[in-house]
């Protein structure tokens, strides 16, 4: 991903010609010199010594049959091949016995022509054998012929494990190049880019700060302070500032908040005896109704604006307990399914998965699922899709929200989250662009991560939790926690119903 701010090119012409990067490009040659020479030294010798052993190898193979042959015998010679035949099922060991007419009379291959001898061998063109496949045509062996007074024996060793040697040798020679080069290179870092890399630490705190996490700081690791030491230093404390500034602006905006919601709370039981009222003409008790439903709406955010503020300053009341994902979830099904049907969805569930236990607050996360599950049912239109189910890992728990409707176009994801953010399409729907943001705090709090992606079409909304192991205990009294959790996150949701 790119970043949120340009980086500005290195000097690059100036390191180059500096000494340090000379001596590291010089440090390079020399160690890709030496890894070179000691890779083909140690490739000859190699080859040469295992050619070597194979040879040797199929002779005393050979040798070792001359010698059944000479004291028990050819049935017993014969007896012999078969038992080592079969316990070479791969062909990386081959027995024959010809006889002195040239023809074979038993073992695990055939030769085309009789020998004496070492010699090398290719399948195909010098032997064949009993499973002729496109993978085995064109093996070679090392071969070895002796001739005894009954005919001749043939044995042979697979020249495969040299092959891969020599495989295995090629590649730790191309990395023992690389390593040279990236050590040489690494010498060139420490020597001439040390600068470079502080300055891109900084950057990268300016990129987190851009990002929204004003937390962020520069950290010295060294004792004195040089010019970007300085400017660090300068950049730390701009940054306190701004955290302040911000802070107070949160706060502000908390405060008013809190303060309005009393007055908006007694103007609203004013206007109830007004509908109780019956020598109110119509137009005018419609216009009431709609007063108390704006003066509802007003309340509503605020009481989500201070509920986000509750969570993201830790004063929010958090019971950390395991809690069944799946049990909420079908509760939260059970709970909007009716709502489903009244508006036109098909609103389905699959919270089957095994041991979906996360450790956090039952009714906070209720609320995050009532909250996704509403958002879904009122930006999509009548008779979309909307699927929730639940899947484990070993560390892990995903639930998910998938629908059908419009989506979230993709550069507009990571503002949604932001409080009061609505998009284009979704200004004359009910909300007030909370919903998300309540649900990112909640999910941040729980140190879960919440994630949107498409569906194509449509939106998924994922949450991941850490996952837990059940209790040992009391899983029927979780089942009605689970329930009596979104039971109150239904009450929670109908005073926060203006959050989308």
């Amino acid at each position: 991903m790119k970043g949120l701010f340009a980086r500005a090119p290195g000097p690059f012409a100036a390191i180059i010609g500096s000494s340090s990067m000379r001596l590291a490009l010089g440090i390079a040659g020399v160690f890709s010199l030496a890894s070179l020479i000691a890779g083909l030294v140690s490739f000859h010798y190699m080859t040469r010594d295992m050619n070597a052993r194979l040879e040797a190898e199929a002779r005393q193979l050979a040798e070792n049959l001359a010698v059944t042959y000479q004291i028990s015998g050819l049935a017993e010679l014969q007896a012999q091949i078969a038992t080592n035949a079969a316990t070479t099922r791969d062909y990386s060991n081959l027995y024959l016995f010809v006889d002195p007419t040239g023809h074979t009379v038993f073992g695990n291959f055939n030769i085309r022509k009789t020998f004496t001898g070492k010699r090398d061998l290719v399948v195909g063109k010098d032997i064949v054998l009993p499973e002729m496949t496109p993978a085995n045509k064109g093996l070679t062996f090392k071969g070895y012929g002796l001739r005894i007074p009954a005919g001749w024996i043939l044995t042979a060793r697979d020249t495969q494990w040299i092959i891969e040697t020599k495989r295995y040798l090629v590649n730790a020679t191309i990395l023992g190049l690389g390593a040279a080069l990236v050590l040489s290179f690494l010498i060139a870092v420490i020597l001439a880019r040390l600068n470079e890399r502080r300055i891109n630490r900084l950057y990268q705190v300016l990129e987190d700060v851009a990002r929204g996490n004003l937390s962020a700081r520069f950290t010295h690791r060294m004792r004195w302070r040089d010019d970007i030491g300085r400017v660090a230093d300068t950049i730390n404390a701009m940054l306190d500032r701004l955290s302040v500034t911000v802070d107070s602006l949160r706060q502000v905006s908390n405060d008013v908040a809190h303060d309005l919601r009393t007055p908006l709370t007694r103007l609203r039981s004013r206007i109830e005896p007004l509908l109780q009222r019956t020598d109110m003409p119509e137009d005018a008790l419609e216009a009431v109704l709609r007063a108390q439903q704006d003066v509802d709406a007003i309340v509503n955010t605020f009481n989500t604006i201070l509920r986000i503020a509750q969570i993201e300053g830790g004063n929010a009341r958090f019971h950390h307990v395991p809690v069944d994902l799946g049990r909420l979830c079908r509760s939260v099904h059970e709970m909007l399914e009716p709502v489903a049907e009244e508006m036109g969805h098909h609103f389905t569930v699959d919270c089957s998965a095994p041991a979906a236990w996360a450790r956090g607050d039952r009714e906070m996360l209720a609320q995050a699922i009532v909250n996704i599950v509403e958002n879904a049912f009122r930006h999509s239109p009548r008779g979309s899709n909307i699927d929730l189910h639940v899947e484990t890992s070993a560390e892990v728990v995903r639930l998910q929200l998938c629908d059908n409707g419009p989506g979230i176009p993709e550069q507009e994801r990571a503002h949604v989250l932001r409080r009061f953010y609505r998009l284009e399409q979704s200004r004359n729907t009910e909300g007030s662009g909370l919903g998300l943001s309540l649900v990112d705090a909640i999910v941040r709090l729980h140190q879960g991560n919440l994630s949107l992606s498409d569906n194509n079409p449509g939106l998924c909304v994922s949450i991941t939790l850490a996952r837990v192991d059940p209790p040992d205990q009391n899983g029927a009294t979780s089942d009605n926690k689970a329930q009596d959790a979104a039971g109150a996150c239904s009450r929670n949701s109908n005073r926060t119903r203006a959050a989308d």
